[in-house]
C-alpha cells in the first residue's frame, strides 16, 4: 500500500490557492471570470506536481499532459448543512485494495441541488481536513468507478454550515496506479444525479 500523506498534501495545496472562493457566506461573491482563472490555475500546479513529482502517481510523466475535466460550472456550488456527531466515533472504510481503514466521522451533509436533496457522510482526516468521498452517476462512466473525493477546509464552516464546490472533487491515486490504496465511498455517500463537475476519466 502507498503512503497517501502525498495526495492529501497535493490536495491541500489547491485548496489553500484556492481559498478565496470558500469564504463565509457574508464574503462578497466573485465573478465568474476569477473564479474560473483561479482554479484553472489551481489544475495547473496540480497537473504540473503530478507531472515532476517522484512521488506521483502518473506512469508515463513523458506523455502526461494534465488531468481531463468538466466544463467549470459555478452551479455545482452548494451550501452544505452539517449535523456533526460526537467527537471519537469510528467508522471502518473498505479500501481499494481489499482492507479496510479507520476513520473519525464528522457528521452528515446535507444540501439541495436542481430540487433534490443528498445527505453524505463526512469525515475528518489525521490532517485536520474534512474528507468527502462519493460516488455518483458518472462514476463508472465518465469518471472512476469507485469514486471522486472533495476536501474542505473546516476553517470555513460557519454556523454549520459550509461550501461544497463540485468543481473540486478529484479521484483518488488508485485510478491512475494499481499501486495505490485507496479508501472507497460508503454505500450512504452515492449521490442520485450526474455530477458533471470535477476531475474525469
Amino acid at each position: 500500500m502507498k503512503n497517501l500523506k502525498w495526495i492529501i498534501g497535493l490536495v491541500i495545496l489547491v485548496i489553500v490557492g484556492y481559498t478565496i472562493f470558500n469564504g463565509s457566506e457574508s464574503a462578497p461573491k466573485q465573478d465568474n471570470a476569477a473564479y474560473t482563472q483561479q482554479l484553472q490555475k489551481a489544475r495547473k500546479e496540480k497537473d504540473e506536481s503530478l507531472k515532476t513529482d517522484k512521488d506521483s502517481p502518473i506512469e508515463d510523466k513523458a506523455t502526461f499532459k494534465g488531468l481531463p475535466y468538466f466544463e467549470i460550472d459555478p452551479t455545482w456550488k452548494v451550501l452544505g448543512k452539517i449535523d456533526k456527531v460526537k467527537s471519537g466515533q469510528k467508522f471502518e472504510i473498505q479500501m481499494t485494495g481489499g482492507e479496510t481503514e479507520t476513520y473519525e466521522p464528522y457528521g452528515n451533509i446535507s444540501f439541495e441541488k436542481d430540487g433534490k436533496k443528498v445527505s453524505l457522510k463526512l469525515f475528518i482526516n489525521s490532517e485536520g481536513m474534512l474528507f468527502l468521498p462519493f460516488k455518483d452517476l458518472t462514476s463508472g462512466k465518465e469518471t472512476y468507478g469507485a469514486g471522486r473525493y472533495i476536501d474542505l477546509d473546516p476553517k470555513n464552516e460557519k454556523d454549520s454550515q459550509i461550501e461544497i464546490d463540485f468543481n473540486l472533487a478529484y479521484h483518488p491515486f488508485c485510478a491512475y496506479n494499481h499501486t495505490f490504496t485507496c479508501p472507497l465511498p460508503p454505500a450512504e455517500n452515492l449521490i442520485p444525479m450526474a455530477v458533471t463537475a470535477g476531475e474525469k476519466l
